[in-house]
């Protein structure tokens, strides 16, 4: 029988270091089933942990089963990750940590089931499930082009007791063991550490998972059975969830998953986060690499004109940290209107902060792997999966240890950062509408 009393708990892990020894202790503790949906695995030192263990539990007999797009990582590095480069300047690691063919064929030979998300659209499998099949023909009707569609989501369940939801990929400048400084550059922090012959000369990236425990767990199971079966993964069932007996983490009240997928339904993600950014009173905390659908924009200004005393705080990546230079034109074309309307806007320096958390009135937090922009937020894009919860406790220590944390070593945006006379200033202005119209066209 299904666990319905509705209790659950919540990490907040940010930050490879943090993240990845109770992942990796999470997965080793494993006895029953894995399962995990991740857009990027990159065969590098860290994949190659991640992926041992799950060898090691197949050998062991458990059910294990990876979701990953095996295209968008072998093309080498097409999302500005940089692994590629990154890696050749790793003197220990000699092979191409994009190419991970050897690395599906390590894990197919312990016994891990592996599904490919690059699917063609046209040929997802009927599952017997009337309403996993009216989404499937939903989305044969709605995809036009697979290749500007993909599976964006990062989810973990283990035993139907541990799951992880958020937006870390499996990979060395995501995951990591040992921290990286803020204050630093962070290719500049890699250079030293491989002169001085230390581990890790990696450039780092300032990311996270959440990690739940209660019957949240089967809900993000589900979420990962309903596209193993749409990829045309064998069906399996899924466990009960298991009653936290030393949870780590806050106890939270209500929690939701909302997701999307490449249909014509209407976005929830989108319109969750807009419905609780027109909700918000108090404040508003964003912090996301690519913050530019008008949807979300348009909420923030109109939150702030009618509720004046409002605090809304964005963080976002420095211009030097993000590699696709048109996603962040149209980021930056918003600004002169945030801070006319009185939003305070912060480029967070040195590393990449791939981060999408938000919180609203110290009340509500949506954590997940969807950006703010097209790709994420149109109706027939991208699959995503975000959590919405409601917990104070677990907002107040997201505003202390991040918000609070991140605006120290970010630059605040202000009114001469857009208005004056600077050619930045100017570009800044310059930038008109066209930017946000390429996005929608051409964005991958």
């Amino acid at each position: 029988m299904r666990y319905s009393l509705r209790v659950n708990f919540v990490e907040n892990l940010v930050d490879g270091n943090r993240l990845l020894p109770v992942l990796l202790q999470d997965l080793d503790s494993a006895t029953r089933s894995i399962h995990i949906a991740i857009f990027l695995f990159f065969d590098d030192p860290i994949g190659e942990e991640i992926s041992s263990v799950l060898e090691a539990k197949a050998r062991s007999g458990v059910a294990v089963r990876v979701l990953l797009n095996v295209e968008k990582t072998d093309m080498g590095d097409p999302f500005g990750t940089g692994e590629k480069e990154m890696m050749k300047e790793d003197p220990s690691f000699a092979r191409d940590p994009t190419d991970v063919s050897k690395m599906r064929q390590r894990l197919s030979n312990a016994g891990v089931k592996v599904v490919d998300t690059e699917i063609d659209y046209d040929e997802i499998a009927e599952t017997g499930e009337p309403e996993l099949d009216t989404l499937a023909r939903e989305i044969k009707r709605t995809v036009k082009v697979d290749a500007l569609h993909v599976d964006h989501r990062k989810i973990v369940t283990i035993d139907g007791r541990v799951a992880y939801c958020g937006s870390a990929n499996f990979g060395a400048q995501y995951l990591y063991h040992l921290p990286f400084d803020p204050a630093k550059n962070a290719r500049d922090e890699a250079t030293a550490a491989r002169e001085a012959g230390q581990p890790e000369p990696w450039w780092k990236w300032h990311d996270g998972l959440a990690r739940f425990e209660g019957s949240i767990v089967c809900d993000l199971d589900g979420v990962f059975r309903e596209r193993w079966l749409l990829g045309g993964g064998e069906d399996f069932r899924s466990l009960d969830a298991v009653i936290p007996v030393a949870p780590r983490g806050v106890r939270v009240g209500s929690v939701r998953v909302i997701k999307n997928e490449p249909s014509s339904r209407t976005n929830e993600i989108r319109e969750t986060f807009r419905d609780r950014i027109l909700a918000t009173e108090r404040s508003i905390f964003i912090e996301n690499p690519f913050l530019y659908h008008p949807v979300i924009v348009d909420a923030l200004l109109a939150a702030k004109r009618d509720r004046p005393l409002l605090q809304v705080t964005l963080i976002v990546p420095a211009g030097g940290w993000n590699q696709n230079k048109l996603t962040f034109d149209a980021q930056q074309h918003y600004y002169a209107a945030y801070i006319d309307a009185g939003l305070e806007v912060f480029e967070y320096q040195n590393h990449f902060s791939h981060l999408k958390l938000a919180t609203f009135d110290m009340r509500w937090v949506i954590v997940g792997s969807a950006n703010l922009n097209f790709r994420s937020l149109e109706d027939d894009k991208d699959f995503e999966a975000c959590v919405l919860i409601e917990s104070e406790e677990l907002a107040r220590g997201i505003d202390r240890e991040v918000r609070a944390e991140d605006i120290r070593w970010s630059k605040r945006i202000a009114p001469q950062d857009v208005r004056g006379a600077s050619w930045s200033a100017l570009r800044v202005r310059s930038r008109g509408l066209r930017t946000l119209m390429l996005i929608a066209a051409r964005e991958l």
